[in-house]
């Protein structure tokens, strides 16, 4: 069954169980019943969110924006099982140069936007540890990134697919860069660095010629693209650098930067909003950037978190000011406010104060 927001309901649906008041005590719908609009709308006025519809009926109903309860076990199951065909899809295209868009789309349709709906997808990706090749959970977490934030940015049905497909796609040019060098826990050295910066275009290469949309290519190839023009491979600037690749320039930074490297330890989500906010109108474009700021801020307004001295508390609300853009402001156990720096902040981890 799957978790439908009311507002997103259509007629013909069918309820998976009885739907309740909110106050648990009267019985609205039985189990079973098909919608139609005159209940979709008494349901929208007794200010229900969500119900669980069953999965038949919402799989006839085609571009339906579905919520999905998964557990964290659940999400993760779901979560590897894509890593192991986006492992097995990767190893086609580094054997063949050919990429199964084909099988690409399918996993979109099937699995990633589902993981994408689930509610609170943010903090499963945050508490999965993923030990394939770096490359492969990088992809598949670019593409859910990608994905929520054109959502954020209005992209609907088959723009918001392309644009997935394009964050999904967006360094399988890498498949040709040693791993010595992806893997290299030193420093890179120019002629190194050089490789590295040409993999938007190898990856450009693999996919020109496939009949799949224009945005999905430019975006692959321009997502390292600057506003200011210091980005790579062709040093375009502003409006010369398409949409998609904006995007995904976005969700590739700040999952970069919130996973652990072998030069370097992640980032706190809190630390990766201020370096978003410090690269936007030079690098990352800003309308796109401050809706991905403010979003992931309300979404983790009412976490619980760990504090580096062990300490449980919960975020209350963001408070920005000229050193720290999104600082966290917390309570801790007592009740009482704490003044903290952005350092002091552990990973989110979902956990009960007690």
């Amino acid at each position: 069954m799957y978790l439908i927001f009311t507002e997103n309901l259509v007629p013909d649906m069918r309820t998976s169980e009885d739907i309740l008041s909110q106050n648990g005590f009267i019985k609205l719908l039985a189990q079973g019943a098909i919608l139609n609009q005159s209940q979709i709308n008494r349901l929208k006025n007794c200010g229900l969110p969500f119900i669980y519809i069953d999965d038949n009926t919402t799989k006839k109903k085609k571009d339906v924006n579905i919520a999905v309860y998964m557990t964290n076990a659940e999400f993760n199951k779901g979560y590897h099982e894509t890593i192991d065909k986006i492992v097995h899809a990767f190893k086609h295209t580094k054997k063949f140069k050919e990429v199964p868009l084909v099988q690409m789309q399918e996993l979109i349709d099937q699995k990633i936007i589902l993981l994408i709906e689930t509610i609170g997808v943010l903090e499963h990706l945050h508490d999965i540890r993923c030990y394939s090749e770096y490359t492969f959970n990088h992809s598949l977490n670019v593409a859910i990134l990608a994905g929520i934030l054109g959502k954020w940015c209005n992209y609907q049905k088959a723009e918001l697919k392309d644009l997935i497909l394009a964050g999904l796609l967006h360094d399988i040019g890498k498949l040709s860069i040693p791993l010595s060098i992806l893997n290299k826990p030193d420093r890179l050295s120019d002629e190194e660095f050089v490789i590295i910066k040409n993999h938007p275009q190898e990856s450009y290469q693999l996919i020109k010629n496939a009949q799949i949309s224009e945005n999905v290519k430019l975006g692959i190839w321009q997502h390292h693209e600057c506003l200011d023009g210091g980005g790579y491979p062709l040093g375009l600037s502003g409006n010369e650098i398409c949409p998609e690749a904006r995007i995904i320039a976005i969700a590739d930074i700040y999952d970069s930067i919130t996973s652990d490297r072998v030069y370097r330890s992640r980032m706190t989500p809190f630390e990766a909003l201020d370096l978003l906010a410090d690269c936007m109108f030079k690098k990352l474009e800003p309308n796109a950037c401050l809706t991905f700021i403010e979003n992931i801020r309300n979404y983790f307004t009412g976490s619980n978190v760990i504090l580096s001295n062990g300490a449980k508390a919960k975020i209350v609300a963001f408070a920005a000011n000229d050193n720290c853009f999104t600082k966290p402001v917390v309570y801790a156990q007592d009740g009482k406010f704490l003044d903290l720096q952005k350092e002091d902040l552990c990973i989110i981890k979902v956990q009960e104060i007690s």
